[in-house]
């Protein structure tokens, strides 16, 4: 019996998808009020299942709703759970697919490329997450720099959950800056719903990263903890590694040199 790691939780970059440096925005859609947005740096192998986790943490959410992207084409990712669901109980109008089993590099490929993220799907707080760069990342000495997901700048803190959508969001906003007497009640108990201390144009980009990294860490202790536990009769073995082919220069060389011996 084998048991494979990556088939129960798998790992946060699929390494078997080409990587590049994306730079990104991520802006929530609909807010007239003021922009809420963020800039991020994210390799473009990381699996959508993680990256929609840290988008999550990204922007401030609790984190127990559903959450899926959808890209250009109109195709759905959505988690294995909801998949599940909606391949049982349907019918779903359109495609849909497990995240898991695709990468940010799948959806978006080149400059100006863009796709939804929504987070819960009932108050249905939609993104706009578009691909503002992507690079080569850097090599010194033939070692390519280990890339990490980043947010890298934003502005103003995400709506809280359950709130009711962007509007309802935005009718919280206007009753907290303008209570008349009808909205006294009302504004009071906006007032004892939201955390203490509630600044909607508050972000702190060391929470948020404090946020992703401990949410990653969990991750890959999780995965350490469990490939120690499992024997190594028991483990997959590694793939082979690609061999590389020789430099054009390297092969005339070497029949150059064969030439010479006979």
């Amino acid at each position: 019996m084998i048991i494979d790691t990556d088939k129960i939780l798998p790992s946060i970059y699929d390494e078997t998808k080409p990587r590049k440096k994306y730079v990104l925005r991520l802006e929530l859609d609909n807010s007239t009020v003021f922009k809420i947005w963020r800039g991020i740096i994210c390799p473009s192998n990381i699996r959508l299942s993680y990256l929609s986790e840290f988008l999550v943490r990204t922007m401030g959410f609790v984190g127990y709703h559903e959450h899926m992207f959808t890209g250009s084409d109109g195709v759905e990712y959505v988690s294995t759970s909801l998949k599940e669901d909606w391949d049982v109980y349907g019918p779903h109008e359109g495609e849909y697919r497990d995240f898991n089993e695709w990468t940010l590099g799948d959806v978006l490929q080149k400059k100006g490329d863009s796709a939804k993220w929504t987070y819960d799907l009932g108050d249905n707080f939609t993104h706009t997450l578009t691909l503002r760069e992507a690079h080569r990342y850097m090599r010194r000495k033939g070692v390519v720099f280990d890339p990490e997901y980043c947010i890298i700048g934003g502005e103003n803190s995400c709506p809280p959950d359950d709130v009711g959508g962007i509007y309802g969001y935005e009718h919280m906003l206007e009753v907290l800056k303008n209570p008349g007497d009808e909205d006294e009640e009302e504004y009071q108990e906006y007032r004892d719903w939201l955390p203490e201390g509630f600044d909607p144009k508050r972000f702190n980009i060391q929470d948020a990263r404090l946020r992703v990294w401990d949410f990653q860490r969990t991750v890959e202790t999780v995965r350490m903890r469990m490939e120690e536990c499992i024997p190594p009769e028991m483990r997959p073995l590694p793939p082979m590694k690609r061999q590389q082919s020789v430099p054009k220069k390297l092969r005339a060389r070497a029949a150059a040199g064969r030439d010479e011996e006979n």
